[in-house]
């Protein structure tokens, strides 16, 4: 029972940092729009980005 509960934090853990590369590399791109985190069971179940298609700034409405 041990090991199990240490794989399912280390998965935990592994999910936790690649939100946090997608996150940084969203703040280079910069990203407008908001992401949905939903946690199930004290770790991450579900992340929904929802970006802006048309922006003030976008060349389309120039």
């Amino acid at each position: 029972m041990v090991m199990t509960m240490g794989k399912k934090k280390e998965k935990h853990f592994k999910k936790l940092e690649k939100l946090k590369e997608v996150m940084l590399d969203m703040v280079d791109r910069e990203f407008t729009g908001h992401v949905k985190i939903n946690f199930s069971q004290g770790g991450i179940g579900r992340i929904e980005k929802f970006e802006e298609i048309l922006r003030e700034d976008d060349h389309l409405l120039k």
